[in-house]
């Protein structure tokens, strides 16, 4: 295959799942009360921001927030942004693309990139991204063979999946009101009903951050979105070693999974700004791995660290 599809159909994954996860958390700050009108912006979307590495004003407004993460072209972190970089990285992959699936992209590069949703409330603006991204991931699931080109995109969105996971870890329990902030958590993640059902009455901050950790049946949980990376990159290998990896990538990514398995759910509580640093680095050093093996000079991620 070459580099240029796969590094293609990997950022595809990456960038259909962060206007995805934005989209959602916009929305949770949106019903937190930080609409537009207010005074000042609410600290989950400020920590959010920081914790996507975006630099705000000494005293953010729910209008800035609503431009670095919503509607500002500019912001690598927006909806805007990412489903702009999307439809790039498909015009790049053309040719192994369905025409249904290139058709439902440039629509909705189309329709975000059009200023529609600058007219409609933000709530509704969000909704609109979810169904963009649905409509995306379904037909690349009912139209993609399962190739190559098939496990990069996966790898990238479970990479992206982790990382955003980390984020919103960070972002959530930074905000003063710790006593909701594990509520804040699973709805951020699209997992209170998930935790719900299979957690019953162990609502602390403790159970919320296993379960996005180490729940491996949960789509959205850290170890879930580690193992389906590393059985893409297996598959990706045509001449697996017998003892080991030669792929860094599958060596980073298989550390990271041993390290949250066997973590303490307290343990990971108590140290979650440092369990979710190195998640994040993790992604970021795979993403280089990847980069080298397989894509060299490939576009580089799009999170910007302060």
């Amino acid at each position: 295959m070459l580099s240029r599809i796969a590094e293609s159909m990997f950022w595809i994954g990456r960038y259909v799942e962060r206007a995805s996860d934005v989209a959602r958390v916009l929305e949770v700050n949106l019903d937190l009360g930080s609409d537009r009108s207010s005074a000042g912006a609410h600290p989950f979307g400020v920590e959010l921001c920081h914790a996507l590495g975006a630099g705000l004003s000494s005293t953010p407004t729910p209008d800035e927030v609503w431009s670095v993460l919503g509607m500002d072209p500019n912001s690598p972190l927006s909806m805007v942004s990412s489903l702009t970089l999307c439809r790039e990285s498909a015009r790049r992959a053309r040719e192994v693309l369905s025409v249904p699936t290139w058709e439902v992209i440039n629509r909705s590069y189309h329709r975000v990139t059009s200023g529609r949703l600058a007219t409609i409330r933000p709530a509704l603006a969000c909704r609109d991204v979810h169904d963009f991204c649905a409509m995306i991931i379904g037909t690349l699931d009912e139209t993609m063979t399962r190739d190559q080109a098939w496990h990069f995109l996966i790898a990238g969105r479970s990479i992206e999946r982790i990382d955003m996971t980390a984020r919103i870890l960070s972002a959530t329990t930074a905000v003063p009101s710790r006593a909701t902030s594990h509520q804040l958590l699973l709805r951020a993640c699209s997992a209170q009903q998930a935790f719900v059902t299979t957690r019953g009455r162990d609502d602390s901050l403790a159970a919320a951050t296993d379960f996005l950790l180490r729940d491996r049946l949960f789509p959205r949980s850290v170890v879930h979105c580690l193992g389906e990376a590393r059985e893409a990159l297996a598959a990706l290998d045509p001449n697996p070693r017998r003892t080991g990896f030669e792929d860094d990538a599958q060596r980073l990514l298989g550390r990271a999974s041993s390290n949250i398995e066997y973590l303490e759910p307290t343990e990971a509580v108590a140290d979650l700004a440092g369990v979710t640093h190195r998640l994040r680095d993790v992604c970021r050093r795979a993403t280089q791995a990847l980069n080298t093996r397989y894509f060299e000079g490939a576009l580089v991620s799009q999170w910007r660290e302060r």
